[in-house]
């Protein structure tokens, strides 16, 4: 990624070593643009409250026939501004 990116995030500095939780925590924090959700998320990641972040990253929120249905929150799981968006382009891609 070069100079600046998610290796160089001071929040992953921290990190308790899973590759997979690792790689959802750079992706959200790479590409959550809310700063109201950012925020939030970023308590998580500076407590690494690992149970709390793997629950919200690995998994995704999937669009089904009665739409997207979750709670609102941060994370890949839960209805936010980017999980929308990136559901949205996923559907036009696919002709859903």
């Amino acid at each position: 990624m070069g100079a600046g990116g998610v290796n160089s995030n001071p929040l992953l500095a921290r990190s308790p070593g899973d590759a997979q939780l690792d790689r959802a925590v750079g992706q959200w924090l790479s590409w959550d643009k809310n700063p109201k959700t950012k925020a939030q998320f970023e308590i998580l990641v500076r407590n690494w409250m690992n149970k709390e972040l793997r629950d919200r990253l690995c998994c995704r929120l999937t669009f089904g026939t009665a739409g997207l249905r979750s709670a609102m929150g941060t994370g890949f799981c839960y209805i936010n501004d980017l999980t929308v968006i990136q559901s949205t382009q996923v559907s036009i891609v696919e002709g859903i």
